[in-house]
């Protein structure tokens, strides 16, 4: 390519090699040259520069490496002394106020819970495709623009017909219609399949059923049909300009069916939360054996939280982590936060404050450790770190606990980012056997629910508390709040449904 001058008149400048003033190599002609655009400007050519007269808005240089863009930019009016301004520091976003100790001396589920979601932003919205929307929140209001159907249709497969002809049939002797490709004949009848649009001037379908074909040109009806009889009019999905979906409305696959029927291809939505599940082993790990049954028992936990993050709606990458030193930890946290909205820890804060987890996140933003009026996992942790701030959510490596936390705050956590409500609906049901409470705390405990004839009863999962099976067969969490001792069989306690089965 050599150091010709790159671009042609009216072109935009070339990426080439670099020149450097005192460069001996030989120069093609017409490379020094002013350079006319066609509004009848002169460019200067690098002469100008080597001769110590720079074209207005570039700077001399010793070494003018990107002397191409340099004088590219004269082209836009650059201001021939240049001020650089220092972005402002953005503020350091620090915890809100935490919440006071509730009469037990601990904090209530309820207050960590809302001071947790207090910290969270929703995700910015943006178009996305309807088949990406599935799961998410609609951010906005979509009106029909136009009826929908536009045009009456068939609502099942049939003749079309024009209903004075056949509302008034005798079902002994039937009616005979001649099947024509318009229904403008008296006594005709066209075929017509659901979902298509009726033929000008009928106003009612003889359903396949209720006629039999006479040598193929003639139809013997054997029921009256009145007018409107399986025919879908217009507007009678949405009419012009009425609301279809409104803003906060979860999309699913029948309401985005509605909604692709009224004609769009997009609707405004906020993306998946991108969530990082971050198993963190812990020192002590004496022997092999004992190695394989400790990750065993925390990958429990991990991949219960990372899958019921997904379940969430979440984008979810699952990683690991044995470090064992303060600043190893933060390495691994800091490499996480660049795809992360929410990073969730599971292990490391047995010891709270004091522990390994605390002491790297503490150098990454502010932290807090707390315990909470709550069984399983009293011990909670959250913190916004790194640069952006990204909310990190501290759990137990005990499944047990991992899951109740994760319900609790995770998923309300992400549910903030997505814009929508934070909570799990709570509904009541009647225990078929007693169940023992703490009025210290808010109990969760795991159960199956079956449905009766008299309402909704629930089967506390008591036997082995805490463990993978119970967990893994419970339908809900039975919800003793804090102040409960204990309830009956036949009581009516609170409940919140997992979902997924």
């Amino acid at each position: 390519m050599g150091d010709e001058f790159e671009g042609q008149p009216g072109a935009g400048p070339v990426v080439g090699p670099a020149l450097r003033i005192g460069d001996g190599a030989a120069r093609p002609p017409g490379c020094f040259a002013d350079r006319p655009l066609p509004s009848g400007r002169i460019v200067p050519g690098r002469r100008a520069f080597v001769e110590g007269k720079p074209p207005r808005g570039a700077s001399v240089r010793a070494e003018l490496r990107h002397a191409h863009i340099v004088w590219t930019m004269a082209l836009f009016g650059r201001s021939k002394k240049p001020v650089a301004v220092k972005p402002a520091e953005p503020e350091a976003k620090q915890l809100a106020p935490a919440p006071a100790p509730g009469p037990h001396g601990a904090r209530t589920v309820e207050d960590q819970r809302d001071w947790i979601c207090s910290m969270i932003e929703p995700l910015m919205p943006f178009g996305m495709n309807l088949i990406d929307a599935s799961g998410l929140n609609l951010c906005e209001d979509l009106l029909a623009d136009g009826d929908l159907p536009a045009l009456p249709e068939a609502a099942c497969d049939g003749y079309a017909v024009i209903s004075v002809d056949v509302r008034d049939v005798d079902p002994r002797t039937g009616a005979v219609l001649t099947i024509t490709s318009d229904v403008h004949a008296e006594a005709s009848a066209v075929p017509v399949l659901v979902g298509h649009p009726m033929p000008p001037g009928a106003d009612a379908v003889v359903p396949l059923d209720a006629a039999d074909v006479i040598d193929g040109e003639n139809l013997l009806v054997r029921c009256s049909v009145e007018a409107g009889a399986n025919v879908r009019q217009v507007g009678s999905d949405a009419a012009d300009g009425t609301v279809i979906a409104k803003a906060g409305t979860k999309l699913d696959a029948r309401l985005l069916g509605l909604i692709g029927g009224a004609g769009f291809d997009k609707v405004l939505c906020r993306p998946r939360p991108r969530v990082v599940v971050l198993a963190l082993r812990e020192k002590g790990q004496l022997s092999q054996a004992f190695e394989v049954t400790a990750r065993q028992h925390r990958d429990a936990a991990s991949f219960m939280v990372a899958s019921a993050a997904r379940d969430a709606g979440a984008q979810v990458w699952r990683e690991e982590s044995a470090a064992q030193d303060a600043a190893a930890v933060a390495e691994v946290v800091t490499d996480q936060l660049i795809r992360a909205d929410l990073l969730i820890t599971v292990g490391g804060i047995e010891r709270g404050a004091d522990g390994l987890l605390a002491e790297a996140l503490t150098g990454l933003g502010p932290i807090d450790f707390s315990t909470i009026a709550l069984r399983p996992g009293p011990v909670q942790g959250f913190g916004l770190v790194g640069a952006d701030r990204v909310p990190v959510l501290m759990l137990s490596s005990d499944p047990a606990s991992a899951y109740t936390g994760y319900e609790v705050f995770g998923r309300p956590a992400i549910a903030s980012l997505m814009g929508a409500e934070p909570e799990r609906a709570t509904t009541q049901v009647r225990l078929d056997a007693p169940v023992d409470g703490d009025r210290s705390v808010c109990e969760y405990v795991p159960a199956q629910v079956m449905s009766t004839p008299d309402g909704v009863h629930a089967l506390p999962l008591t036997d082995r508390p805490g463990s993978l099976g119970q967990i893994a067969r419970c339908d809900g969490f039975l919800v003793l709040g804090e102040g409960s001792l204990s309830a009956q069989a036949g009581d009516l306690v609170d409940y919140v449904a997992l979902g997924g089965r």
